[in-house]
């Protein structure tokens, strides 16, 4: 078995276990219960899945050759400085959409109308949302001339670090150093502001004037209900929560 098909099926596996960690051990902050919310998220799963498969299929044979630092002989080893230009492209992709209103209903208001931060949440996204994702990664991975191997690793990685600033656990605060924790992310979708903590790791915010510090109260998150429960037009690109005034840069 090569390794972009194991990188591919231990996706699922490390869903579960982070989902089966914040079943037995919730950082106890308050959010407002969703029936079947796990099936839900399970089902996003799925599809978020299914595009971060197909959509390289289709990118990588167009893709010119782009490279800036040739790293192909670093091997897996290279999915370290990949993920860190990754999270560069994708802090400034993810301000891009949170500042501009046509952005942000091309996809991002999907994964934050809901009024919860955990692992379910975590894989909600609009597949427009998780293309844009995707094309930062082969991006940084063709500029910096990775492996296939590196590349899949690289998409492991980046997968775990989406989840682990989602989780619903308590985490340790030197964590949060290299990668966003959930005490912090929590304050990125707090209801209706739009203003901090976009990267998954906090030196770009810390460089670029958006860091906020972790919280351990409880913040009020996603859209009002009402507007929550539209999923349907969110995905159609509707901007369910126009009306409300939003804090932004």
């Amino acid at each position: 078995m090569d390794i972009a098909t194991l990188a591919g099926l231990s996706l699922p596996v490390i869903f579960l276990l982070f989902m089966g960690v914040e079943a037995f051990l919730p950082s106890g902050r308050a959010m407002p219960r969703v029936k079947h919310w796990r099936l839900i998220g399970g089902a996003a799963l799925v599809v978020t899945l299914a595009v971060n498969a197909l959509l390289p299929l289709l990118l990588i044979p167009l893709l010119p050759d782009m490279t800036l630092i040739d790293l192909s002989r670093w091997g897996s080893w290279a999915a370290v400085p990949v993920v860190v230009l990754t999270t560069f492209f994708t802090y400034w992709s993810h301000r891009t959409m949170h500042r501009f209103d046509l952005l942000w209903r091309a996809g991002h208001q999907l994964h934050h109308g809901v009024a919860r931060v955990d692992i379910a949440s975590a894989m909600i996204f609009h597949p427009v949302d998780v293309a844009v994702q995707v094309l930062m990664t082969l991006l940084a991975a063709g500029l910096l001339d990775a492996s296939p191997e590196a590349g899949a690793a690289a998409g492991v990685m980046g997968f775990s670090i989406a989840l682990y600033q989602h989780w619903d656990v308590r985490t340790p605060a030197w964590t949060g150093w290299f990668i966003q924790r959930p005490e912090q992310h929590v304050l990125h979708h707090e209801r209706d502001v739009h203003a901090r903590n976009f990267g998954d790791m906090p030196v770009w915010d810390r460089l670029f004037g958006t860091y906020a510090p972790p919280v351990e109260g409880a913040v009020a998150l996603g859209f009002a209900p009402e507007r929550a429960r539209r999923w349907v037009a969110m995905i159609a690109f509707v901007d369910v929560n126009r009306t409300e005034g939003r804090i932004r840069l």
